[in-house]
């Protein structure tokens, strides 16, 4: 039964198996950003970034609505030292900051 928003069983759903294994094998590889993009756009778009697929879940079933929009990108295609936008460090109360860093 189609509403005015055309809802239908056929499109994509997050909680498809096949979904939700496609995410699972992401996360044993790599961490996961999500945009979390509210129906009807009711507040700003959620981004979060999850290393585990138990939190990832545990975000689904206490913050996701029906219509929600879930989009997930692979961490480690994105977020590459080559496409840095802005590279600083935190400084002390003098605001120096240290030239080098065990990181």
């Amino acid at each position: 039964m189609a509403t005015w928003d055309d809802w239908s069983e056929a499109g994509a759903n997050i909680l498809a198996p096949e979904l939700l294994a496609k995410v699972q094998y992401i996360l044993e590889r790599e961490p996961i950003i999500l945009e979390h993009r509210l129906y009807a756009g009711s507040s700003a778009p959620l981004r979060l970034v999850f290393d585990e697929y138990d939190d990832f879940l545990r975000h689904l079933k206490s913050r996701a609505r029906p219509g929600d929009h879930i989009l997930i990108w692979g961490y480690s295609s994105l977020c590459r030292n080559d496409n840095i936008a802005i590279d600083a460090k935190y400084p002390d109360d003098a605001g120096r900051t240290p030239r080098g860093g065990s990181y």
